[in-house]
């Protein structure tokens, strides 16, 4: 390190005394200049402005305070004397590997999960009232529920031929039945609680929707027209494929290995639970987790430009995903006719 210049000591009549230099305005004595310490620094060959941006990211990036203040035609960097030392080292490293500073981005965390089971508790409500449980009480539900089936279920032929795309979105609202619900319930809580948590529950869900959909449409695009499904399971693993999509670009592509985390926990609940049985569809599962990669990894690349929503945005990404799926089932009743 080079130390800081020493104060020339002049003689005036004959007795040594130290010419003192004033300190600028704004820079309290507790507070040192930096650029005369480090390499290009000093009085006499001031620093470059572009150099002392590159400067004030090095501080930034590992939390130092600093004051930039200017005196004549000389800028000077000023930090606290308890880490003047620190300083000194960040950017001395960093002048001598030439390599630009990067910002330290702590992940984000909500604590949302209540929100997250309360939109599933929803889905749960929504499947009584499309089954007829309301009967306890004395109230009847219209249409039946093998007619809300029929109007919202992912029915190819219907897709293809007849352009009845709203049933991508419909289709993962409707369950065959109670033990189908349950089980998505349970699988895709266990997956959308920290998706939620690292998104915000707007953004979530609203991704989730999107992987969902769009896995139903390439599932639709596969399959031989006789072909029907139903159920929120393709959103389910969609979510998966979301989260390994988030983990894989967070850092502009770096984290690749990361994403293998929930993409492997999905593949082998899908290996357990979604190959058995004789109405599981192992290529809707397949599809919803393609689906929430390019998702996932699409809206990572645009959040690290544009970070993530604030509270506002969360509620109306929210209210959008719940008007998507009504604004659908509106168009499968116009469709029934």
């Amino acid at each position: 390190m080079i130390p800081p210049p020493r104060p020339r000591r002049v003689r005036i009549g004959g007795r040594p005394r130290i010419r003192l230099r004033r300190r600028p305005g704004g820079a309290s004595p507790w507070w040192r200049d930096i650029t005369c310490a480090v390499p290009g620094g000093g009085e006499t060959s001031p620093v470059a402005p572009h150099r002392l941006v590159q400067w004030r990211l090095v501080l930034s990036s590992k939390r130092i305070p600093f004051r930039q203040v200017q005196r004549g035609s000389r800028v000077g960097l000023y930090v606290p004397i308890v880490l003047e030392r620190m300083a000194r080292q960040e950017i001395a490293a960093y002048e001598l590997e030439g390599v630009r500073p990067s910002v330290e981005r702590r992940p984000v965390s909500f604590s949302n999960a209540h929100v997250t089971l309360m939109v599933l508790l929803l889905l749960v409500l929504w499947h009584g009232v499309r089954m007829g449980w309301w009967k306890l009480f004395g109230l009847a539900t219209v249409p039946a529920p093998d007619a809300w089936s029929s109007m919202g279920a992912l029915d190819v032929y219907r897709v293809i031929e007849r352009g009845e795309w709203f049933r991508a979105v419909t289709a993962l609202t409707l369950h065959a039945d109670s033990p189908h619900l349950f089980s998505n319930i349970l699988f895709g809580g266990a997956f959308l609680v920290p998706l939620c948590r690292r998104t915000g529950a707007g953004l979530g869900f609203m991704l989730t929707l999107c992987a969902g959909a769009l896995g139903n449409v390439l599932n639709a695009v596969a399959r031989p027209l006789s072909y029907v499904s139903l159920g929120s399971s393709t959103a389910m693993f969609g979510a998966v494929g979301v989260l390994s999509g988030l983990l894989a670009f967070e850092d502009g592509g770096r984290g690749w290995r990361r994403m293998f985390v929930p993409l492997a926990a999905g593949v082998a609940v899908l290996g357990m639970l979604g190959t058995e049985g004789e109405n599981t569809d192992v290529g809707a599962h397949l599809f919803g987790l393609l689906a929430g990669c390019v998702v996932g990894a699409t809206a990572q690349l645009r959040l690290n430009r544009v970070g993530l929503p604030g509270f506002v945005g969360q509620v109306v990404l929210g209210a959008l995903a719940l008007v998507l799926c009504g604004l659908c089932w509106w168009l499968a009743f116009v469709a029934r006719g």
